[in-house]
């Protein structure tokens, strides 16, 4: 039953089968989420020193839109069957702008380093969403990203945000601060209501 939720992939690991049974068992109380396919499953709380167990966990691109529309509901039931961080990356491909068939050839967007890396960083954080994102230098050179999180998911995003840091800069080298704020200016998560433009 497992193996049936792991995209083209037959031989698992004990943390996979693991994964695979708890995916299979929500399948009966979130019903969208039984077109949600897996790749892999990494365990990364080794390589990040943490306290508590955090998997990564690969989907296929094509099931990133159906991960979106169940994330709020999937993460709180996975982390509470595995006992551990659950964190959701789309598998994402960088090209060479230098490697070309043909000399006509154009690399898309999609596949260029920075649109994966912040593509990364928008599943990190899921279900919440990224309200901006800024560029600082140190006074020694060295960069760091601050990125400002919807104050409406604190709640359910602060217990993360230090997996989610350490991870990210293991994938990309990237260093993180996370901020808190109100989103003033589009339109409420919950409830549906639109807000009114603050000027």
């Amino acid at each position: 039953m497992a193996a049936n939720k792991f995209w083209k992939k037959s031989e698992l690991t004990n943390l996979e089968q693991q994964v695979g049974v708890a995916l299979t068992q929500i399948e009966q109380s979130v019903t969208e989420a039984k077109n949600l396919k897996v790749s892999s499953v990494v365990d990364y709380t080794a390589k990040i020193n943490a306290k508590k167990q955090v998997y990564l966990v690969f989907i296929p691109h094509p099931c990133l839109s159906i991960y979106n529309k169940v994330s709020s509901k999937l993460l709180p039931e996975l982390e509470k069957r595995l006992k551990a961080t659950i964190l959701v990356v789309a598998k994402r491909t960088i090209e060479s702008k230098w490697v070309k068939s043909h000399r006509s050839q154009t690399r898309p967007n999609s596949r260029t380093l920075t649109s994966v890396y912040d593509g990364l960083l928008d599943d990190l954080v899921a279900p919440s969403t990224i309200l901006g994102r800024r560029t600082r230098v140190r006074v020694d050179g060295t960069k760091f990203y601050r990125i400002f999180l919807d104050e409406q998911d604190k709640n359910e995003v602060e217990p993360r945000l230090d997996a989610i840091r350490a991870v990210y800069k293991l994938l990309t080298t990237r260093e993180l601060e996370f901020e808190f704020r109100r989103d003033d200016v589009f339109y409420s998560k919950r409830g549906g209501a639109k807000k009114t433009t603050k000027k």
